[in-house]
């Protein structure tokens, strides 16, 4: 009897640990809406199909400064003149078959020429399904130009194999201006990249999102980022938010409904 109680509280010792490590983000939350009806893909972001998402700039981003949110942090901020040199908003929705991706950039000095899809400006989206902070990720970065003048991305996957892997997705349209970009992006679930991401009302997973800002043709790197403090560099998870699927329909007629939630301020 004294064996099986021993072993009894072992193992809730074990659970109750488990569950404090499982998810050790900044307190950060995102909530990512029902897409209701799908939003039409086609480059062009219309908040009336992607609702409210996440603001950045180094401002925001920047521990000391006024704006800042209380769980981001900006990566060579000195790089970042203000607004206008670097700023953006982040969508995104789910349903049943899809994950929905959408970036709104103002730039005033755009750089699609690099070797790769994260040396040129692009957006870098990376998910943690399992809660543990051990660096196996899922990735995904996102330019509005790369080869064949055609958007781009790069994923990594551990769970499927997938590391840094460059291809051409069909779902994904960019438009590109003088003083910034755009781009949309629907990820069906069959894809690799989406292996372990269980698109389900109620399910939680680590979740951060950045801008990779290159200026000087790509000499100086800087990135605002939404929960991840990279001045620590390899992306550890501790530092991230959560992004909570939520069953709630984005209506077309949503106005003023979020996608995206702060948590409280920190003073």
């Amino acid at each position: 009897m004294k064996k099986i109680s021993i072993v009894l509280i072992f193992s809730i010792l074990c659970t109750l640990l488990f569950t404090a490590i499982a998810y050790p983000y900044s307190k950060a939350k995102a909530v990512c809406l029902m897409a209701t009806p799908a939003p039409n893909i086609d480059g062009v972001i219309n908040e009336n199909e992607w609702g409210t998402g996440i603001y950045l700039d180094k401002f925001v981003t920047l521990k000391g400064e006024k704006k800042y949110n209380g769980f981001g942090n900006c990566y060579k901020p000195d790089f970042i003149k203000d607004e206008k040199d670097c700023s953006g908003t982040l969508y995104f929705l789910w349903d049943k078959a899809n994950l929905y991706l959408a970036a709104k950039i103002t730039d005033d000095d755009i750089y699609l020429d690099g070797a790769s899809v994260w040396e040129n400006d692009c957006t870098e989206w990376r998910f943690n399904p399992d809660g543990q902070t051990d660096d196996s990720y899922i990735g995904m970065w996102i330019t509005p130009k790369f080869k064949g003048g055609k958007p781009g991305w790069m994923t990594t996957n551990p769970g499927a194999g997938i590391k840094d892997e460059v291809n051409e997705l069909p779902t994904l349209r960019a438009v590109i201006r003088n003083n910034g970009y755009e781009w949309e992006l629907k990820i069906p679930n069959s894809e690799g990249v989406m292996k372990d991401i269980n698109l389900k009302a109620g399910n939680t997973i680590g979740f951060t999102v950045s801008i990779g800002e290159n200026d000087a043709k790509g000499a100086e790197y800087s990135m605002p980022c939404w929960s991840l403090n990279p001045d620590t560099w390899g992306w550890n998870e501790a530092f991230w938010g959560e992004m909570q699927f939520s069953g709630t329909q984005l209506a077309v007629d949503y106005k003023g409904r979020l996608t995206a939630t702060w948590g409280e301020i920190k003073r």
